[in-house]
């Protein structure tokens, strides 16, 4: 097992640890890092502008960790702020979203990282595989997604149990 495959299986694997163990909601996640990925699309220059004009960093060294930056960061802030949010058997159907996360992770973050680490990761046979199942990933971490908030939601009124709550 060389060093890389070990790099591109801990960028899958850690957030699929994370969210099973801390209990987090592996829907809400997946949605984190669609945000991070929109944030990374869309507001990375602007912020890589910024922080160069206070900082001498190199633009393209700092604009690589800013892009990694803001994709991660609203998916540690879901961790930090809905951990211990599954409980009982939540946890078993938390399973899928929580794996389409952690491989949807690997698929963001990999292309943020320096050419040259891109070029080994990106030589692994999983790496090919997983670059090939892209679109079957994200489709499915999304519909894993949305029935898990769909089937996990309760309505108003309702205890833990699903039982509607009495006023006294």
């Amino acid at each position: 097992m060389t060093t890389y495959l070990i790099v591109l299986a801990a960028l899958a694997a850690v957030p699929v640890l994370a969210i099973l163990l801390l209990r987090v909601n592996g829907a809400i996640a997946f949605m984190s890092l669609c945000l991070g990925s929109v944030l990374v699309t869309y507001t990375s220059s602007d912020v890589d502008t910024v922080f160069t004009s206070f900082t001498n960093k190199h633009p393209l060294i700092s604009n690589q960790w800013i892009q990694v930056i803001l994709l991660v960061l609203p998916f540690l802030l879901t961790i930090l702020f809905t951990r211990a949010s599954v409980k009982g058997m939540k946890n078993m159907t938390n399973v899928l979203p929580a794996v389409a996360t952690g491989l949807l992770c690997a698929l963001l973050v990999v292309p943020l990282l320096s050419t040259k680490l891109q070029n080994h990761l990106q030589h692994e046979h999983v790496w090919q595989q997983l670059s090939d199942a892209q679109t079957g990933v994200i489709l499915a971490g999304a519909l894993f997604s949305l029935l898990f908030l769909l089937l996990t939601h309760r309505p108003h009124g309702h205890d833990e149990e699903g039982k509607k709550k009495h006023r006294h």
